[in-house]
């Protein structure tokens, strides 16, 4: 599995789902705060597309592994 395809499907889930804009939403760019602005149950929401569409739990991990685009898709890959 590419990093890089499960960033571009990320992505787009975030868009698609979250209703995250795509022109502020880069790759590094932090999911929680200001910027992009989720929240606890957006993060449900990530917990369970990853379970569905790779098979991989995310439920109790650190706050860390959320950070961005980025770290999650580094678990994914990591853990696929």
């Amino acid at each position: 599995m590419e990093k890089s395809e499960v960033q571009a499907k990320l992505k787009e889930f975030f868009m698609s789902n979250l209703g995250v804009d795509g022109d502020i939403l880069q790759y590094d760019t932090p999911l929680f705060g200001d910027e992009v602005g989720l929240d606890s149950v957006d993060s449900l929401e990530i917990i369970s597309f990853v379970d569905d569409e790779y098979g991989v739990s995310m439920t109790g991990l650190k706050k860390e592994t959320f950070l961005s685009i980025d770290t999650i898709a580094d678990y994914i890959v990591a853990n696929a």
